[in-house]
């Protein structure tokens, strides 16, 4: 299981990789110190399950979990904070436990095993390989676009503009990083776009390089000579 810590506190944080460094069956992806991080490294390390303080700075860890299932819903939760008015809200969010600190180690553990029997891989869960929605962050706050509507992206300067069916987004984030968050239907034509298939209506050639041409949108795309094969192999599919 792929377990992953958001805590502020150093100290918690040490504490709780020492706990569960002797469990075989769990291993550490990474750490998070305030609720942004957290959304963003759930979206890159795709845990199976989250450690989680309630008080952090930027975004508290219960907002941040909301926003984490919207896109993850077989997200395993397990708070543990040290303070317990917001045990009934945890449990609105399917947490597995609610640790109120001093942390007891035996109740760690029964946690993390409960976890574990309801987390999937993708394998057995049989993951769809279409997701809903692209989640991206613009200046403080978070947004959701669905990838339905996402027609293709472009990187221009430092930053990714989205071109979708009603308005052009940019974000200050790499394309790789938004490659990973996206499903099937988007392929790399080139190294600074992203296209969807779905919407792909031909290719033309454009000198050394390719155009790509898309459904009710005027604007274009590049495609480079050596992603045209595999364009066309998963337009095909």
């Amino acid at each position: 299981m792929r377990v992953l810590i958001a805590e502020d506190h150093a100290p918690s944080r040490k504490l709780l990789k020492h706990l569960i460094k002797p469990l075989q069956s769990y291993e550490m992806v990474g750490e998070a110190v305030n609720g942004e991080d957290l959304i963003c490294k759930v979206m890159i390390e795709k845990p199976d399950i989250i450690l989680v303080d309630i008080n952090m700075p930027l975004l508290n860890g219960m907002e941040a979990v909301k926003s984490c299932k919207k896109v993850v819903p077989s997200l395993q939760v397990i708070f543990i904070t040290g303070h317990d008015e917001f045990a009934l809200e945890a449990f609105s969010v399917n947490a597995i436990d609610y640790i109120v600190k001093p942390i007891d180690r035996d109740r760690l553990y029964a946690a993390l095993g409960r976890a574990a029997a309801l987390a999937k891989t993708p394998a057995e869960s049989e993951r769809p390989t279409v997701k809903k929605d692209l989640m991206v962050k613009q200046s403080n706050r978070f947004s959701f676009i669905p990838l339905d509507d996402i027609i293709f992206i472009e990187r221009a300067d430092r930053k990714a503009v989205i071109h979708t069916i009603d308005q052009k987004i940019e974000v200050n984030e790499a394309l790789t990083n938004l490659e990973e968050l996206l499903d099937s239907r988007f392929v790399a034509s080139h190294r600074s776009y992203i296209i969807n298939l779905q919407y792909l209506k031909r290719i033309e050639t454009a000198g050394q390089t390719y155009k790509a041409y898309f459904k009710n949108y005027e604007e274009t795309a590049k495609v480079s000579k050596n992603k045209l094969a595999e364009l066309q192999k998963n337009k095909s599919l």
